[in-house]
């Protein structure tokens, strides 16, 4: 499945685009933000995730993922939350969660079908019962479900079961869902089935201690894997023909990637498909490991042979002849109470100063630095550096006796970023250092004509003064299908929408001399 069109836009002449997807890279040394302000949305139990409530790229209802099996619907517009709930699992519902107070079981994530405008159906994954009673609580589950004809609340008479991982312990579940933005396949992620060892530091404590192994090392394994499936709604999934141990008999073909202790957090930069993933560590290490989208899958990330840069098990010479490790972007230590990573998003949203930066947290940390962002160099390298959140009234402390742990961070259909914590959701608002981030956004662009057909010329008209020079066209998922940098094209633009399917596009234009892009939604239609 590929997301790629050819367009053409032309500056009162035809100009050929290159038809395939332009990938930025950086062109000169960047640095991140030192302070972010954000504003606090809403008050949830333990929330863990924030999807839109659509596709549509401006989608003001968003689904608040509760740990205890709750999906909030919150209407950004209003400030409140529906008193119906999108879906509940939870002991107020069909109580089939299995979740208790700083349990690593409950429910991981949600995300919407390619499709959900046409065929309203969504992923889940948890650990707990099937919507029958039937089956193990501690056991891990990937449901699909159907949803009302407005698709505004679960329908779960309309479920199927499209993946059980079997547990051995409670801990280390992974757990995060993501559809790839160039070939919209599922990605997953999964946990190496718990086992804590012995806590002593230098490696060697006896984590991971399934089989002689590891699950995380161990092919015939699910766990401690990245997983890439086609799922077919309300039915069995298949698995792609180019997945990278389809030929090796010994492995599981579900599988992407190996060596993961509990990638709990991870993301694709939606820009251009490179896969950021934080994986918690056992005792020394908390590290970011970077597969670029470039990868054909099959990399090896190294649990338990290594946590972070350092050996594991054995606790030197860990890398066995013929095999390669992927050594991670960055990894720190357990210093000032830092102790689970929280893998973020690689910021593609309206703040200038934070676009292309990693950020991301950890889930305790309760002394200067609790946020951090790796911004990528020109000569490929990441540079890191401690950020400061503001919250107007700050974060909860101890002294209030609700300190806030970090759950984990979203982003919604334009990029924007969200932090949840223990008992918070919050978004980012902008870089209190960067006035023109405080100045009013660009107006929409306007299209003409708009809806229109495929084939159709398309005029966007900006003025005579204003001149072009890059110009990117999002689907309603959220898949980049065109990102081209352009030759300084002046007014009036055009463009054939010929090779493009029917549905809704985000268009984003840069003017020459301009950091923020201006926005307009354009619908293609079949005729």
């Amino acid at each position: 499945m590929r997301f790629i069109h050819s367009l053409i836009l032309s500056s009162r002449a035809w100009i050929p685009f290159v038809s395939a997807l332009v990938l930025a890279g950086p062109l000169a040394s960047q640095s991140a933000p030192t302070a972010i302000v954000a504003e606090r949305l809403v008050t949830a139990d333990s929330p863990v995730g924030v999807r839109p409530a659509s596709h549509a790229i401006d989608e003001t209802s968003l689904l608040i993922l509760c740990h205890n099996g709750l999906v909030m619907w919150f209407d950004e517009t209003s400030g409140e939350v529906r008193e119906e709930p999108f879906l509940d699992l939870s002991a107020s519902g069909l109580d089939l969660v299995d979740y208790g107070i700083s349990s690593e079981q409950g429910l991981n994530d949600l995300i919407l079908d390619p499709d959900f405008e046409e065929n309203g159906l969504f992923y889940i994954m948890y650990n707990g019962y099937r919507p029958d009673g039937t089956g193990s609580i501690i056991d891990e589950r990937l449901l699909c479900f159907g949803t009302n004809p407005e698709h505004t609340v679960a329908d779960v008479t309309q479920w199927f079961e499209v993946l059980e991982l079997e547990q051995p312990a409670r801990g280390h579940n992974g757990g995060q869902l993501h559809f790839g933005p160039l070939d919209g396949f599922l990605y997953l992620t999964t946990g190496d089935g718990g086992g804590t060892g012995t806590g002593e530091t230098g490696g060697g404590s006896g984590g991971d201690d399934h089989g002689l192994i590891g699950n995380g090392q161990n092919l015939e394994s699910l766990l401690g894997k990245m997983l890439r499936i086609e799922v077919n709604g309300l039915a069995p999934y298949t698995i792609p023909e180019d997945n990278p141990f389809m030929e090796n008999p010994n492995a599981l073909d579900e599988i992407w990637a190996v060596g993961f202790r509990n990638p709990w957090r991870w993301s694709f930069d939606r820009l251009t498909g490179d896969k950021f993933i934080g994986d918690v560590g056992e005792v020394d290490w908390e590290e970011v490991n970077f597969e670029p989208a470039s990868s054909t899958g099959g990399l090896n990330f190294g649990w338990r042979l290594m946590e972070g840069p350092m050996c594991y098990e054995p606790t030197v010479d860990c890398i066995p002849e013929g095999v390669t490790l992927e050594l991670p972007i960055f990894s720190y230590p357990h210093e000032q109470g830092w102790c689970s990573i929280i893998g973020g998003y690689r910021y593609r949203g309206p703040i200038p100063t934070l676009y292309g930066s990693y950020v991301f947290t950890d889930y305790c940390g309760f002394e200067d630095v609790r946020f951090w962002t790796l911004t990528e160099q020109a000569d490929g390298s990441w540079l890191e550096a401690p950020l400061d959140i503001q919250v107007p009234g700050g974060f909860a402390s101890w002294e209030q006796g609700a300190y806030e742990y970090r759950f984990a961070m979203s982003e919604d259909n334009a990029g924007e970023l969200y932090l949840c914590t223990v008992q918070h959701v919050y978004r980012m608002q902008f870089d209190p250092d960067d006035v023109t981030d405080n100045e009013p956004r660009p107006e929409t662009l306007l299209f003409s004509p708009n809806p229109a057909g495929v084939g159709t010329e398309i005029f966007m008209n900006l003025g005579d003064n204003t001149v072009l020079e890059r110009l990117r066209i999002v689907d309603s998922s959220g898949r980049v299908v065109h990102d081209a940098s352009l030759n300084f094209a002046s007014s009036p633009y055009s463009w054939s929408t010929a090779g493009m399917v029917p549905g809704t596009y985000i268009v984003e234009a840069w003017t020459v001399g301009t950091e923020a892009p201006l926005r307009g939604r354009l619908a293609i239609v079949r005729q």
